[in-house]
């Protein structure tokens, strides 16, 4: 894949799980102006979070696309058996488990976004567009969008493209009509999803990056469990506070410490990089209890 097309991906994938940042006006105008053109390196930086603001509070949210440019770096081989099958779709019959299963196949397209896997990348496309009109996510993903995607699919930078951009449309809509709980969910399901590609993928592998990256995802999971707490004003919430509550118990035995390295600032571009790195420390047998209670978790989660 080149350099160009892999950032495109990053960009789509970005689109759909880091609203805020795609939100922001000169982002999008980037994207509207340039089209193909690469998007910023600051977007592809595996140590690098991302913030959104829900309820006037701001929240560090990590992104999924680390995971998979990771997975795909240590040339690991597509593993289809990851996915969350299309067929399931149909058992999703609340706003709460399609939004929370939009975000699994947001991320599940991604994966196969990158590993270039075109042949099922349209069925991946309409499943996501069927969820997002069941949730009432008005024009990002309708006929003409489809239209539009047909049209390109042999042009993999524009597909991309418009990809990023029926996911900007969707957030739009979203927080222009207060269903901030809709995108907390979607938010969830990728981040279980992109977990479950880790852990799974570490399973097999042992590769130490993997388990780091895993590490990584305690705060995260805290991050995503005060997310749903905070929107659960009916109690619809309840099942997945629960689930990831189970979850979060696993985690906090996750052993973290920083290693100090000075800051570096670039006087100029106005901008302070922060060195500093987080030592993790996970047991063998606390990761197969992680690895376990994440399959089981999404297994509830996505049938």
């Amino acid at each position: 894949m080149s350099k160009k097309t892999l950032m495109l991906v990053a960009s789509a994938i970005i689109s759909l799980f880091i609203f805020n940042s795609c939100k922001d006006e000169s982002h999008k105008n980037q994207i509207n102006k340039e089209g193909s053109k690469t998007v910023s390196r600051e977007l592809l930086d595996p140590n690098r979070s991302f913030n959104t603001t829900f309820g006037g509070k701001l929240f560090s949210i990590p992104s999924p696309i680390q995971t998979s440019l990771l997975i795909k770096s240590l040339s690991l081989d597509f593993n289809e058996d990851l996915l969350n099958h299309v067929d399931h779709v149909k058992n999703y019959n609340t706003a709460t488990t399609q939004a929370i299963n939009l975000g699994v196949f947001g991320a599940d397209l991604g994966y196969i976004a990158i590993y270039e896997q075109n042949s099922k990348l349209f069925n991946y496309l309409s499943t996501v567009e069927d969820l997002s009109a069941k949730l009432g996510i008005v024009n990002a993903f309708d006929q003409s969008f489809i239209e539009r995607y047909e049209r390109s699919n042999s042009n993999k930078d524009s597909l991309l493209v418009f990809l990023a951009d029926g996911f900007r449309r969707a957030d739009n809509f979203l927080k222009e009509n207060d269903q901030a709980n809709t995108s907390a969910l979607i938010l969830t399901g990728g981040w279980l999803e992109s977990m479950y590609f880790a852990t799974q993928l570490y399973q097999k592998s042992k590769n130490e990056q993997i388990l780091s990256r895993i590490g990584e995802q305690k705060q995260s999971l805290e991050t995503i469990l005060e997310l749903i707490e905070k929107y659960n004003y009916n109690g619809q919430n309840d099942e997945y506070i629960t689930l990831f509550s189970a979850l979060k118990s696993l985690f906090s035995e996750i052993k973290t410490s920083y290693v100090y390295v000075e800051s570096q600032t670039d006087d100029a571009r106005k901008l302070t990089t922060i060195k500093s790195k987080m030592k993790i420390e996970i047991s063998e047998e606390l990761a197969n209890k992680i690895i376990d209670k994440i399959a089981e978790t999404r297994a509830q989660i996505i049938l």
